[in-house]
């Protein structure tokens, strides 16, 4: 219990002793700090401008292939619906009028002749 004391003790120690430390650091690097950014802006201006328009090139793109993208899959979920409605309805439809001949007994033949 008292190595647990003393660690405390001489920790918080260590921690005041530290803020003067701490602030002699924030001094000396903030200047640093800005004086590295103010070399570094030259340089992000050059990003920004190379890079912003091959950002919109690629933007624009990307939106493009995505509506088309969209259009394709709109059209084929559209012709999936229409193939579900003429399964639905048409099937029904065609083994009923074969049923109906076949109750009626159509012999004729129904194909077109030139």
């Amino acid at each position: 219990m008292f190595a647990l004391l003393r660690a405390l003790f001489f920790g918080a120690l260590l921690l005041v002793a530290l803020i003067p430390v701490g602030i002699l650091l924030v001094t000396v690097g903030l200047p640093i700090a800005a004086v590295l950014g103010v070399l570094a802006l030259p340089v992000l201006l050059v990003l920004l401008v190379v890079g912003l328009p091959i950002l919109i090139i690629v933007a624009v793109v990307l939106g493009l292939l995505g509506a088309t993208v969209g259009v394709v899959m709109a059209f084929l979920s559209f012709g999936v619906v229409v193939l579900k409605v003429a399964f639905i309805v048409l099937v029904p439809l065609l083994i009923l009028g074969w049923l109906l001949r076949r109750l009626f007994g159509v012999e004729e033949d129904l194909r077109i002749h030139r």
